[in-house]
């Protein structure tokens, strides 16, 4: 069978793809737990990853994909993983990547600090190099960073996949598993391609086992108006299946402005066409909000807000499925690993103690 794991990290998401036939994929790294804090209740991601990986008797993973730069989703990863970029990541100690997967806009944006500008100089690298990276945009756009590079895009295209497309190297014959790029996109107007939410890698997972087929949306920090377009351009390609869904990772940390600019008073009503994805869902479907527990008042702005969840719960109801927060998971005071197996049944939410 096939497992997906959601660690509890507070507003940060990192979760870990464990195929059927042995290979591991991770999908963001946020270390944020305090460990002066007697209180915090945070895994200690960097822990629980090494022992996972020992018990697999292996120091790497096959792909580590990062969704987008913010601190939420690559905290503490430059003391975590090796990086082939500068010896000063290199020792043996450290986790290695063997395919590193980001959006264009981790190579060619300028002006990072920190982690990003860390992420961005490994990007580079592995790109300038020609293998053990993948891009995801449309080529042209990185067309004139590599030509100061002196590269021609024609010798890199084969590492560069667009939205609209499944990404080399995973099939469901092979691997049990493929995955279908929404996002990053452009969308044309007036005769010229805009690019659209660049900065975030949006996906769907479709494992199989037994012959049964399992959706996942790995959705990142997207936003209502993006999730607009993504559905507009999905129906225009009569592509609507890659929209369905049986796990929903739910974006940005439960926050209303992935439903909807207007929080609501006390259920967040989305747009039409986020109301629309969210009828992709299919029977018993698992709803998971990366996120700190859901408050019961408005006291803070930030996310997660008990509006966004209260119709997410709404969803889970309709579907018979079931809304899960990874803090709150199997209880606020003991939150634990949130592990979901994929088989001949489908998804099921592994039961936790």
């Amino acid at each position: 069978m096939h497992k997906i794991t959601f660690y509890p990290l507070g507003n940060a998401d990192s979760y870990l793809v464990d195929l059927d036939k042995g290979k591991k994929l991770l999908f963001d790294y946020a270390q944020c737990r305090d460990e002066e804090d007697d209180k915090d209740r945070r895994i200690d991601l960097a822990s629980a990853l090494k022992n996972d990986l020992k018990e697999s008797d292996r120091n790497y993973y096959d792909v580590v994909a990062f969704t987008h730069c913010d601190d939420d989703h690559i905290g503490g990863f430059s003391e975590f993983f090796y990086l082939q970029h500068a010896e000063k990541y290199q020792d043996e100690k450290r986790v290695k990547i063997n395919e590193l997967w980001v959006p264009a806009a981790i190579v060619i944006e300028e002006g990072l600090t920190g982690e990003a500008a860390i992420l961005r100089a490994e990007a580079r690298y592995r790109l300038k190099e020609g293998k053990n990276i993948r891009v995801f945009s449309r080529p042209d756009r990185l067309k004139d960073w590599l030509k100061k590079e002196g590269i021609d895009i024609e010798q890199r295209k084969n590492l560069i996949t667009d939205a609209g497309n499944v990404v080399p190297g995973f099939s469901k014959t092979t691997d049990g598993v493929e995955f279908f790029v929404h996002s990053p996109f452009a969308v044309r107007h007036e005769d010229k391609l805009i690019d659209r939410n660049e900065t975030c890698l949006v996906m769907q997972a479709t494992f199989l086992f037994e012959n049964r087929e399992t959706m996942f949306l790995l959705t990142a920090d997207t936003h209502y108006d993006v999730w607009k377009d993504i559905v507009n351009i999905t129906k225009y390609h009569k592509n609507e299946k890659r929209l369905e869904w049986d796990v929903f990772k739910i974006s940005h940390h439960c926050s209303y402005t992935a439903l909807n600019e207007e929080k609501g008073k006390d259920k967040t009503v989305p747009i039409e066409e986020v109301k629309w994805l969210f009828n992709k869902g299919n029977k018993k479907g698992l709803l998971i909000s990366t996120s700190k527990p859901i408050p019961n008042n408005d006291e803070d702005k930030q996310p997660p807000h008990r509006q966004a969840a209260n119709y997410y719960k709404d969803v889970a109801y309709d579907i018979d499925g079931e809304f899960k927060v990874t803090m709150e998971h199997p209880s606020e005071i003991n939150p634990k690993p949130l592990v979901i197996t994929i088989d001949g049944f489908g998804a099921t939410l592994k039961k936790s103690i």
